[in-house]
């Protein structure tokens, strides 16, 4: 009964902390669109259009022509939900409202909907404006890479991905819908946006290396030094890495209307004989003993340096369309012809590599993500862990920070020595819980029921900690609650610190009924992950979320507030009757072989039982499911304290001869005989 009556008045509880009124947040957490959200993502637009259905659903956006008066489109706004699949971030997928406009760029985005399992605790991290500004006039061609084109929010690697594949990604399909975007079929679109992300990342010693570009050293007129450099352009990919989209546009028109045919070959002049701007280059081809002199209309102006991988490189750009006969993916000799009597010819063999090569071969240009999968085709378990391990992205610097600190604990446990247990409690506190925010939580076995294993395979950190939890759970019991739980850590300096004086005795009855309280949590945050996957409680009943995501809820913070309050007068207050992670724990140490030992002399110890901050002994029983292994009893058995140092026939012979001595009858103040 008494148990049940805990249960009734936890579940109160709940309904009252539910129904009290949230902390503000700005993402509406809706998926109903409202007018003034267009606006947001799309400033430039003065009206919308109502939603157009169909295909590719789109907001229209428009303003008045300052010239004309009349309307303009000037972009779209759009949501991924309606171009699926959406992508899933930690725990759940996340909506997203896009503006774009006319120009292929993404104005803005707004979050509208998410359910990541930390945002209990963290409130609501994402409306965070510094990660929104990085998707202002942000180019549709750049990757949306987290970590590499976009700087991800603190400790949401897999939320940061989501928002920022998700913008990327349907920017794209709404553009290729009705703007046009790319040239030719889906998939030679995807290798041109391809090759020229592969491009981006390569520097201009790369790029030579390759044969990529090659260079020649020659003088001008003047006899001043000229250092040409020269680039096939032949693909559309390449020639908007090297002269941006427009000048690339321009000078393809004007070479296929003066030549109509040939393959197109970037001169790139620098040095100060290159000063005077646009000339004519004396030029001349040589293939297979095919000498071709490059005539006067197979020139064009590719303009001055301003725009692509050409700006710092050359002063200006001019395009030579090659005679039709020249194959580009053989090597072949460029020969350049100074004007001046004095000035010798200078030459230099292009033999076309790299990128460049594949491109000129119509090779498609696979994604990071189909190379990847044309590698794990056929590739063995081992290989395929290496290529493409669960947890994505790894900062290895955490991960051997994390397993020096999994090294402290477990030397802490082995050797029961204290100054070692505090030095991993302090590291655990410090890094795990403020710095890192990597601690595990009940959250982490909801998520597994609502998506799957990979909700814990996501990050390699927290997937590493899982297993050391449930490895040394299984065989010890529960270590991770002695040293390696950041808010466990903060009750043992609790109890370290406080005067002694505020310490409190717990009944024993209310103690036995009470420590069931934290498996009917486990039991209530369980059973509504599986029923309303959307709904999220546990956070009302892990004050660690509150305190090391410094969350801005007003409730959770006095939550917090009593359960610490409770620790300062309870030892352990938190590990004993809430957390419900320790719940699970606890129902699994159950199977644990290697527990604490016992002795005859336990029988009559009461020092143990005294010590324990958990109030898991009985004299001679451990109560294993509620021992979190602090090991004090198993360090004061190791040192033979307390009644443990005498011989168990001594223990006995005292007891029989106290049994027998006079005592005092206080009521009657006369001495009597014991019974024996």
């Amino acid at each position: 009964m008494h148990r049940l009556s805990l249960t009734a008045l936890l579940l109160g509880a709940l309904l009252t902390l539910i129904s009290a009124p949230g902390f503000a947040a700005k993402t509406p957490y809706s998926t109903d669109v409202q007018p003034e959200w267009l606006k947001e993502v799309l400033p430039q637009a003065e009206t919308f259009s109502e939603k157009e259905g169909g295909e590719a659903p789109v907001y229209r956006g428009y303003r008045s022509n300052p010239d004309t008066g009349e309307q303009e489109q000037v972009g779209f706004v759009f949501t991924n939900r309606d171009y699926p699949p959406m992508r899933v971030g930690y725990a759940a997928v996340i909506d997203v409202l896009v503006g774009m406009n006319m120009d292929g760029i993404v104005t803005n985005m707004k979050v509208m909907d998410y359910n990541e399992s930390y945002m209990y605790s963290r409130g609501d991290f994402v409306d965070n404006s510094i990660f929104y500004s990085q998707f202002r006039n942000k180019p549709i061609t750049d990757g949306f890479r987290v970590y590499r084109d976009v700087d991800g929010l603190s400790a949401a690697t897999a939320t940061s991905t989501a928002i920022a594949h998700s913008v990327g990604e349907t920017a794209r399909k709404v553009a290729r819908f009705y703007m046009g975007f790319g040239e030719g079929s889906e998939a030679e679109m995807n290798s041109n946006e391809n090759a020229k992300l592969q491009l981006e990342e390569l520097s201009w010693d790369d790029m030579l290396a390759q044969g990529v570009i090659t260079e020649l050293e020659s003088v001008s007129a003047e006899g001043e030094a000229l250092t040409m450099a020269f680039t096939y352009i032949g693909r559309r990919a390449l020639g908007e890495f090297f002269l941006g989209e427009e000048a690339y546009n321009n000078v393809e028109s004007d070479a296929s209307f003066r030549s109509g045919d040939g393959e197109l070959m970037l001169i790139m002049p620098r040095g100060p004989g290159a000063g005077r701007g646009f000339r004519q280059f004396p030029m001349s081809m040589e293939q297979d003993g095919n000498v071709r002199r490059v005539a006067g209309n197979r020139y064009s102006n590719a303009g001055d340096a301003v725009e692509g991988a050409i700006v710092g490189h050359a002063n200006y750009g001019v395009v030579v369309a090659m005679h039709p006969d020249f194959d580009v993916t053989r090597p072949f000799t460029i020969i350049y012809h100074p004007p001046g009597v004095n000035n010798p010819d200078a030459s230099v063999e292009y033999t076309l590599g790299g990128l460049g090569l594949r491109l000129a071969h119509n090779e498609m240009i696979l994604s990071e993500e189909e190379l990847l999968a044309k590698q794990l085709e056929n590739a063995s378990f081992l290989t395929r862990l290496r290529l493409d391990p669960p947890w994505g992205t790894t900062v290895w610097s955490d991960v051997l920070l994390l397993l020096g600190i999994l090294g402290l604990v477990m030397a802490a446990f082995l050797s029961k020595n204290s100054k070692v247990r505090w030095t991993a409690l302090t590291a655990t506190l410090l890094y795990l819980g403020f710095y890192k925010n990597g601690f595990l939580s009940v959250s982490h076995i909801t998520s597994v029921i609502k998506l799957g294993p990979e909700a814990i395979t996501n990050n390699l950190t927290t997937f590493i900690i899982i297993v050391f939890t449930v490895i040394t759970t299984l065989l010890w019991g529960r270590i991770f609650c002695s040293s390696l739980c950041p808010f466990g850590a903060l009750q043992d300096f609790i109890s370290r610190f406080r005067p002694k004086k505020w310490q409190l005795k717990v009944p024993q009855k209310v103690h036995d009924n009470a420590i069931y309280i934290k498996y009917a949590i486990l039991a209530l945050i369980v059973v509504t992950a599986v029923v309303n996957p959307a709904l999220s409680i546990f956070q009302y009943f892990e004050p660690f979320g509150t305190l090391f995501f410094f969350s801005p809820s007003a409730v959770l913070w006095a939550i917090l507030l009593l359960i610490v309050a409770g620790c300062f007068l309870v030892e352990r207050f938190y590990c004993r009757y809430v957390c419900p992670l320790g719940a699970a724990l606890g129902v699994v140490s159950l199977v644990s072989p290697l527990r604490i030992k016992r002795v005859e002399q336990c029988t009559m110890c009461k020092v143990c039982e005294h010590a324990c901050p958990t109030g898991a002994i009985r004299g001679e029983k451990i109560d294993f499911k509620e021992c979190v292994r602090c090991d004090i009893c198993d360090t004061k058995l190791i040192n033979l304290a307390g009644t443990c140092r005498h011989s168990i026939d001594e223990i006995k012979r005292r007891k029989h001869h106290i049994s027998r001595v006079n005592v005092i009858d206080l009521g009657a103040g006369t001495p009597v005989q014991a019974n024996s």
